[in-house]
């Protein structure tokens, strides 16, 4: 996929690619820093949707490019953070310790939210007696 046609839109994708917060990389490469943070949070996330596939794409290459310049793959990026972790927690660095952790977390999707399907009905009892109750009405 070659670039954006909207400069904005491109620099935007690879500010998210390389690891900015899409609501950061709104206002700082498609707003110029001119927009709330409930604008950037909700645009940010907008357009992140909106160019997903370039996103995906630069984050390939991003990764094949450590790989390549470094030997480095996400087995060995991960067994490294748990030596550092190993490491940390030997000298008493609990701190350094739980941050290689996180990240090993993260990496490992540990953190991704849990998605709860709910179909049916949900009724609380007394409810609409209640409301009737206080404003009059159901």
């Amino acid at each position: 996929m070659p670039s954006l046609k909207n400069q904005k839109h491109e620099a935007f994708a690879q500010a998210v690619a390389l690891g900015m917060p899409a609501s950061q990389a709104y206002a700082e490469h498609v707003s110029g820093g001119k927009c709330s943070y409930e604008t950037g949070k909700t645009e940010g996330k907008a357009l992140a949707k909106h160019v997903s596939d370039r996103i995906a794409e630069l984050k390939a290459e991003v990764s094949e490019s450590a790989k390549k310049k470094f030997g480095l793959t996400k087995e060995k990026w991960l067994d490294r953070l748990e030596g550092i972790a190993g490491k940390a927690e030997k000298v008493g660095d609990f701190s350094a310790a739980t941050g290689a952790l996180r990240e090993v977390g993260k990496a490992s999707a540990w953190y991704a939210p849990e998605e709860v399907k709910h179909s049916g009905s949900v009724e609380i009892p007394g409810l609409s007696e209640a409301i009737a109750a206080t404003f009059g009405r159901k």
